[in-house]
């Protein structure tokens, strides 16, 4: 039981000392929301109406219409961003809104300026409203052409009211496709990126999803909604997670954003869907190809390098250290929102009680010892005198036991005969200097003890004729040899009680 103990004592202890894991950690996203990009794109069409009832007119207006929003996440410091295809190439066709709008402004007619195709009434002005949508053919009424401007607007502090225009680098065949753009970061650090993955591993299960509903700002900084892959890897989300991924995409605002694996701190991917298609999680190995096509690749920059830096030190409490370094940050990209707010927290606990840094490590109590050594040295040393204490009485038994050459004068032992008088049988033995009597094997429950008990042994010694050499002696407490007249054995004191 004692060792049961001892073992489950252990065991808890190990389970003490592992991290508590937790699938959605905290500080985990940290590296990531400084990258994040809100994405906004509008159409620009010019529409030609043909009016040939009485004589030929042409009518043309502009409209501006918002096409798409979203969010996204740059991925190089000199501004290349990641977002997906469907927020700068709508399903919703810029042309149909524009012919709504003309044909309710010019022909006075009811028609809702919206990208849906519409009949009217009049048949005459219906059949010219049919024709007036795209495709264009030789039928047409209308012509329109479209160009689409797409916006970023980076995660800074102060925001950028106007945001960065964005060039549209690749766009995929697919909505849910990754589409790559490039603006003009501004700054002498350049903009801060995220970390990348390499692969949608079989290990990832816990993430987040990274969402801006609008221009980000201090006051608006990036949502994140947790979610949870079943299996680990799959891209299928949880029973209970599905309904709130599809609000995600039902609303618009978190397409294209970062999906961000918990267990790495790192992007694997974007959630793209909406429309037709139902909510998915584009794997990082989509985004990396994408990037190929666009003739450009991820890349960290110097800020990033500076940023997680100073987070090691901020979420080990360690403030008054990190605010140097937070402040470094800041040199290279003074409107890093979260360096900037990192940095206020840290100014306000640094040297106080919250700062680890001004904490004294506790020292546990050690035992006084008069020398100041290791407790291993005494056992050494232990363990050396035995040593010492058995190399000394060896060589003096095997003296004693050749006491027939010794200063006694007496008879050598050497190849003589003995019989032994422990245990009650005697047996007869031949052997060298130093041998024993072999103990003859007894059948179980036999009594091996001295048959008259051992004091009685102990006063009547055994006496033995050994040929020639006359009668010897031996004690019958250790079995060794007594020497002529010795009234008590030499080895062991014990009293002969013999003349």
């Amino acid at each position: 039981m004692p060792r049961l103990a001892v073992i489950a004592g252990l065991g808890a202890l190990g389970m003490l000392s592992m991290p508590m894991l937790h699938p959605h950690p905290s500080g985990s996203t940290d590296r990531i929301t400084p990258g994040a990009v809100r994405v906004e794109s509008e159409s620009h069409v010019s529409i030609t109406l043909f009016d040939d009832r009485s004589q030929l007119q042409q009518v043309v207006r502009e409209y501006d219409t918002p096409l798409a929003d979203g969010s996204g996440f740059t991925v190089t410091p000199d501004g290349v961003i990641v977002t997906a295809t469907s927020i700068v190439q709508s399903e919703r066709d810029a042309r149909v809104y524009a012919a709504n709008r003309v044909f309710a402004e010019y022909f006075k007619v009811k028609i809702p300026a919206d990208f849906e195709r519409h009949t009217i009434s009049d048949p005459d002005l219906n059949i010219r409203l049919q024709a007036c949508y795209p495709p264009r053919t030789q039928n047409s009424t209308c012509n329109a052409t479209v160009s689409t401007t797409v916006t970023a607007y980076p995660y800074l502090q102060p925001p950028l009211p106007e945001g960065l225009k964005a060039e549209i680098l690749y766009a995929g065949d697919s909505p849910v496709a990754p589409a790559i753009l490039k603006v003009a970061p501004g700054g002498k650090g350049g903009l801060p990126t995220v970390p990348l993955g390499t692969v949608l591993g079989t290990a990832v299960e816990s993430i987040d999803v990274m969402t801006l509903a609008g221009p980000p700002s201090a006051k608006a900084p990036p949502k994140l909604d947790t979610a949870h892959f079943e299996p680990p890897g799959s891209r299928s989300f949880k029973k209970e997670d599905q309904p709130k991924v599809d609000k995600l995409v039902a609303g618009g605002d978190s397409i294209g954003g970062a999906v961000i694996d918990d267990g790495k701190s790192e992007v694997v991917g974007l959630l793209a869907g909406g429309g037709s298609f139902p909510a998915t999680v584009t794997p990082v190995e989509d985004i990396k190809s994408a990037l190929v096509a666009a003739g450009v690749s991820a890349r960290r920059g110097p800020v990033d390098v500076v940023y997680e830096s100073a987070l090691a030190s901020y979420h080990n409490k360690l403030y008054a250290a990190s605010i140097p370094v937070l402040q470094r940050v800041l040199t290279q990209r003074q409107d890093h929102p979260v360096a900037i707010e990192y940095l206020r927290i840290a100014q306000s606990k640094a040297n106080t009680g919250e700062d680890a840094g001004t904490k004294k490590p506790s020292s546990a109590p050690v035992a006084k010892q008069s020398t100041g050594l290791s407790p291993w040295v005494w056992v050494a040393g232990g363990v050396v005198l035995v040593a010492a204490l058995v190399a000394i009485a060896v060589p003096m038994l095997l003296k004693r036991r050749r006491g027939g050459n010794g200063s006694g004068g007496e008879p050598s032992l050497d190849n003589a005969a003995m019989v032994t008088s422990w245990p009650a049988q005697t047996e007869m033995f031949h052997g060298g200097i130093g041998t024993h009597p072999p103990i003859p094997h007894q059948p179980p429950g036999s009594d091996m003890s001295p048959p008259l008990g051992q004091a009685q042994l102990g006063q009547q010694p055994m006496q033995v004729q050994v040929g020639q050499m006359g009668t010897q002696k031996f004690c019958t407490q250790c079995g060794m040899r007594l020497g002529h007249a010795h009234r008590f054995c030499g080895f062991c004191g014990h009293a002969s009680d013999m003349p």
